[in-house]
């Protein structure tokens, strides 16, 4: 009598995607634990305070800053919900994000099965085996964790780019006729996955405007090539419009109002376009001349030197459609320097990450579950490479991934290489890693691995040419100075200190580390010091109308009250704001001090002509009048 073996029992993929989930749940939890004891758990970067700040004074004030949006509003709305629900804290908007990531996970596996879906053949991996290698590598690669821990938008944009793709994948497929998107046995009609479509590329459009407005006209076309192929009509391409228009149409109105023009987001795109493309720049972002490196100031700055050079005044859309046109004139005038930025900037996003945040590196330092996180991007990207071409000769999904992944780069290559430009791509990257491990996999078991020697070979190849090498330096000396700043707000003075030498120490000359030195010098009234440090940096930033006012400030301590009034007087004819009315302010109260009466009203009203009921400068008047 014969008996048949007992079948092997086969491990179900959804329990091993829940022990996937499981550790990245534990993986957060412990990140989280251990940022609240880092010391730097309310350590915000400036694009974050902009937003906690925006959020709050929506709920305060029951509506949005007055005139054009000059931020991108996805974020800033989302903590308002939040803020309303659980208090303005820190840790909701955190768990929430967490929550996401773990979504976004799942969203990978997803995305796994449908890009292997199918009979499986030579040039293409199973479904299964490729999108739980995806979801590991998912959990393994830290960044998605860090920016979790932020108040940035960065976690939404990954999730809306990944759902959008799944959706796009699924659309694809019922378009061709392969396999109907379903939910149960239920039919989901083609016009649904496309308003969902839409709806997710518009939300996302909010939140990082430079790959969603790329990516929707995009995605229009190929809708109108594919109905019109497989005779579907026009409905999805129109309902992918609509679900586009319920996210874009609000900010556009409110823009318009405010503005007197179409502006679909936030006016600001223009002058990332400038900063991005100035080849001095190197493809990354660094603040032109004259301009200060936080966001609100920068667009501020922006205007006020627009302003400057076209003699006339602007609102912030006019200002940022000024720096676009100058940017596409000097892209005439020299295109082979252009040409050079843009594969330089393209070579950058697959190269090492450029952060943008000082959060990153004090976060690596202080939580140690980070480094349990091996998967670095140098390996997959190099991966990437070669699972393109195994994707591209399956005859699967080509197009679809093509166009995600195109946008993806050109997102990044059109403005400025940073790693939160280049996240919301690595779950598609990661992807077509898995897929290659996969197929990989499959032809070694069968002893054909000619192919994939060939193709590894070419991932090494990839990394050594670009991603093994760090193209730019980090000397982390803006991360010290961001750290002394918020040392000294916490009013720790000594580790504020230690902290702005520390700046200083990593770029003596850089002009931000330069003048935090001296600040700090000053507040120990080390004058001498001080005094030094501001004219070193004055002499790299002579036109900085603060550093003059500052530097003034310095000499005048030290007695040499002339040199400084050359300075105040040079603050004081700039074409910032803020910075004349700070030196008309000093300059009457210099006067006021030397009994020169009628120069020192002279000076107040001028302050006055620039902030009408400026507290302080009309006391100052009204003492120096009511002098006999």
């Amino acid at each position: 009598m014969n008996k048949t073996a007992p079948k092997k029992k086969r491990v179900r993929p959804v329990l091993v995607l829940a022990a996937v989930l499981a550790v990245g749940l534990v993986v957060r939890v412990a990140f989280l634990a251990e940022l609240e004891k880092s010391g730097f758990s309310d350590l915000l970067p400036l694009d974050s305070r902009l937003y906690r700040d925006v959020a709050h004074n929506i709920i305060a004030e029951g509506k949005f800053p007055e005139g054009g949006l000059t931020f991108n509003p996805l974020y800033p709305a989302v903590l308002v919900a939040i803020f309303r629900l659980f208090g303005e804290g820190l840790l909701a908007p955190r768990v929430l994000q967490f929550a996401i990531g773990l979504l976004t996970i799942v969203l990978i596996y997803l995305a796994g099965r449908r890009l292997a879906e199918g009979p499986t053949k030579r040039w293409k991996p199973g479904g299964t085996g490729t999108a739980i290698a995806a979801a590991v590598m998912a959990v393994l690669y830290s960044r998605f964790v860090l920016y979790e821990g932020m108040l940035l938008a960065t976690t939404l944009e990954i999730f809306l780019y990944t759902a959008a793709f799944v959706v796009a994948l699924a659309l694809d497929a019922d378009l061709r006729g392969e396999r109907p998107l379903k939910i149960k046995s239920r039919r989901v009609p083609l016009w649904f996955s496309s308003l969902l479509l839409g709806a997710l590329c518009g939300a996302g459009a909010l939140g990082r405007p430079n790959l969603f407005l790329l990516l929707i006209p995009a995605l229009m076309i190929w809708l109108v090539v594919r109905s019109r192929r497989e005779r579907k009509g026009l409905i999805p391409a129109v309902s992918l419009i609509i679900g586009v228009a319920v996210f874009l149409i609000p900010p556009t109105v409110f823009n318009a109002v405010g503005t007197g023009r179409l502006v679909p987001v936030g006016a600001h795109g223009g002058l990332n376009f400038y900063i991005g493309n100035d080849p001095k720049n190197g493809g990354i972002f660094q603040a032109p001349e004259g301009m200060r490196g936080t966001v609100p100031e920068l667009v501020e700055d922006s205007r006020a030197i627009a302003e400057a050079e076209t003699g006339r005044r602007m609102t912030h859309a006019e200002a940022s459609d000024y720096y676009l046109h100058k940017t596409l004139d000097k892209i005439k005038l020299d295109p082979s320097a252009w040409l050079r930025v843009m594969g330089r900037k393209f070579v950058l996003f697959f190269n090492f990450g450029i952060p943008d945040m000082p959060n990153v590196y004090f976060y690596e330092r202080s939580c140690g579950i980070l480094k349990f996180l091996f998967v670095p991007f140098a390996l997959i990207a190099s991966l990437s490479v070669s699972g393109l071409i195994v994707l591209f000769r399956s005859g699967r999904n080509r197009f679809v991934v093509s166009l995600f992944l195109v946008c993806a780069v050109l997102s990044v290559v059109f403005v400025f290489a940073n790693e939160r430009y280049r996240l919301p791509a690595i779950p598609l990257l990661i992807l077509l890693a898995a897929y290659f491990l996969g197929w990989a996999a499959r032809e070694i078991s069968r002893k054909r691995v000619e192919l994939v020697a060939i193709l590894a070979a070419l991932a090494v190849v990839f990394f050594f040419l670009v991603s093994h090498r760090t193209m730019v330096e980090m000397s982390h000396s803006a991360a010290y100075a961001y750290l002394g700043n918020y040392y000294l707000e916490k009013g720790d003075e000594s580790a504020a200190a230690e902290s702005l030498a520390e700046a200083f120490r990593r770029d003596p000359n850089m002009v931000d580390a330069i003048t935090n030195y001296a600040r700090i010098l000053s507040r120990q009234r080390k004058t001498v010091e001080s005094a030094e440090m501001y004219a070193r940096a004055y002499a790299r930033a002579p036109r900085y109308p603060f550093l003059a006012v500052e530097y003034g400030l310095a000499l005048a301590v030290l007695g040499r009250t002339e040199e400084a009034k050359q300075l105040y007087l040079q603050a004081a004819t700039s074409n910032q704001a803020r910075e004349r009315l700070y030196a008309c302010g000093i300059l009457g109260e210099q006067a006021m001090i030397e009994g020169k009466r009628d120069e020192a009203i002279l000076w107040l009203k001028r302050g006055l002509e620039i902030a009408p009921g400026d507290a302080r400068l009309t006391e100052m008047l009204k003492a120096i009048e009511g002098q006999q």
